[in-house]
């Protein structure tokens, strides 16, 4: 009986199909792999010529799937949790608006990951990198030469999505691409929730973004210590339909 396997074949005796689509592997894999550590290392760069032109293509690759978030060994280690509090303004049946209160959203789906560990819901993904893209649109370098020219911190401002007409530096179009994508996500995520939470009749959203500080590595041993707790709103916003 015959082996059909090419094992023990020498490569010259291979058909020319074959031969054909084994170099075609080969080359096609070293460029795949070339292309995709070129993009991770330009999303990884500080500002630059490249990310002001292609930022907008740079982050539709790397986002949400290849984006890096190390924290091993960082040098900067987690002092702070952040969580998501969405309310909405009810249309009542009498045709009046009555405004709910503040739902923490972020806690249920952590308790829903919880117990789906194998297979998590990307619920969680929103609620946790929500906070983070709403405070990290602006670019680090660029921010540390407004900083310097205001004479002041503009992390409060970054913090709470202010943007100031006179930006010096002004925003670049990648900054304003990824802010106006972090409010979309916002709005979306938004909706949905208050979908849930209070039926369609939804007239607008608010999201609340609460952080709580660490209490200080120095006040350990403080029994009665306890974090710093802060938060900021963003605008009232018109509610989107959200595929399920």
């Amino acid at each position: 009986m015959e082996k059909s396997s090419l094992e023990g074949v020498p490569l010259a005796q291979w058909g020319r199909a074959r031969r054909r689509a084994l170099l075609a592997a080969g080359t096609a894999i070293p460029l795949a792999l070339a292309f995709h550590f070129g993009m991770t290392a330009l999303f990884e760069m500080p500002f630059n010529p490249v990310k002001e032109k292609y930022g907008q293509e740079i982050d539709s690759y790397m986002l949400p799937y290849f984006a890096q978030d190390w924290h091993l060994f960082a040098p900067d280690p987690i002092d702070r949790d952040k969580g998501v509090l969405v309310r909405a303004k009810k249309i009542q049946p009498d045709g009046s608006t009555a405004t709910t209160e503040w739902v923490d959203v972020t806690t249920p789906t952590l308790e829903k990951l919880y117990g789906e560990r194998l297979w998590p819901s990307r619920e969680f993904r929103v609620a946790a990198g929500l906070p983070q893209l709403l405070e990290s649109w602006r670019d680090p370098e660029l921010e540390k030469l407004r900083s310097k020219k205001k004479g002041s911190d503009a992390s409060s401002k970054e913090a709470k999505g202010v943007v100031d007409m006179k930006e010096d530096p002004p925003l670049t179009q990648h900054e304003k691409d990824s802010r106006d994508q972090a409010i979309r996500l916002a709005q979306s995520f938004a909706s949905s929730q208050a979908a849930m939470l209070w039926g369609s009749d939804i007239e607008y959203v608010q999201v609340r973004i609460v952080s709580n500080e660490f209490p200080r590595f120095s006040r350990r041993y403080t029994r009665e210590a306890k974090g710093e707790v802060s938060y900021y709103d963003l605008e009232w916003m018109k509610p989107v339909k959200v595929a399920g």
